[in-house]
């Protein structure tokens, strides 16, 4: 099975390569994104992608929109999505990606009884990402290159900050952690904020596993590019600035209670 491209797209831009399928934020429905698109705007056929946990209107009014449109998949990290889908038996590609649940095969094998495919998470080390796909019961997929996404909140922090300081309002702002000097970037909308590494993860090397179904590829944060151009070289494995291979080399940090504690 040939691994095929969802791309989220750098803004207004027009795809020329057959192996790539363009991934839209779903206006109203998504956070931490610079560009979304109005599901009028988005082409018949192509995939949406909702990353918002929803409420019981929200998720009335995105079930609205996917029994009019023509989607053929759509993204999404919150369940009721996919409920919804189901007890209305819509045709479309449902495929989860729970930002930081999809860590063990496990628990991606439960998900896979459910939905079409699973986005990993980024959380997990190579060696375990590559065990996942190796022994999943069916093809899961993985996220290669883009923002990586260390917190998302339903809170509006940017901006109570911002007024509790009495201080010009952004939607945008750029953090750093005092102890290591780690930068970040926090992007805010009407339905929460969500913090980013301000290095772009680049998990290419990912990209050795067969039998992936899809690999995802964010492009949000750009604004102009020759996309067959980059797409091309960054498939011939083209160096990169400013990226990270975030956990793949490295587990994650868990802080727990000392044994024997109550806590």
């Amino acid at each position: 099975m040939k691994t095929r491209f969802l791309v989220i797209p750098p803004f207004r831009i027009e795809k020329k390569d057959t192996d790539v399928d363009f991934l839209f934020p779903l206006k109203g429905f998504c956070v931490g994104f610079k560009h979304e698109y109005d599901y009028q705007d988005i082409p018949s056929d192509s995939y949406v992608y909702v990353n918002r946990l929803l409420d019981t209107s929200s998720l009335e009014a995105l079930g609205n929109i996917l029994e009019e449109s023509s989607f053929r998949g759509i993204v999404f990290e919150d369940l009721g999505v996919l409920e919804y889908i189901r007890e209305k038996e819509l045709e479309i590609e449902t495929i989860l990606y729970a930002t930081h649940a999809s860590c063990s095969l496990k628990t991606v094998d439960t998900y896979l009884d459910y939905c079409d495919t699973v986005v990993l998470s980024l959380d997990i080390t190579k060696e375990e990402t590559d065990l996942i796909v190796s022994q999943a019961k069916r093809p899961v997929s993985l996220y290669i290159y883009g923002p990586i996404a260390y917190m998302y909140s339903r809170r509006t922090l940017l901006s109570n900050y911002e007024n509790h300081f009495d201080l010009p309002v952004n939607k945008e702002l750029s953090l750093e952690e005092e102890m290591t000097r780690k930068a970040f970037l926090g992007i805010e909308n009407a339905f929460g904020t969500v913090l980013f590494d301000k290095c772009l993860f680049d998990g290419r090397i990912l990209m050795e596993n067969e039998g992936i179904r899809y690999a995802l590829v964010n492009l949000d944060w750009e604004e102009d590019l020759d996309f067959d151009g980059w797409f091309r070289e960054f498939l011939d494995g083209k160096a990169l600035p400013n990226t990270t291979d975030a956990f793949l080399q490295q587990k994650t940090i868990y802080r727990l209670p000392p044994k024997g504690s109550s806590s």
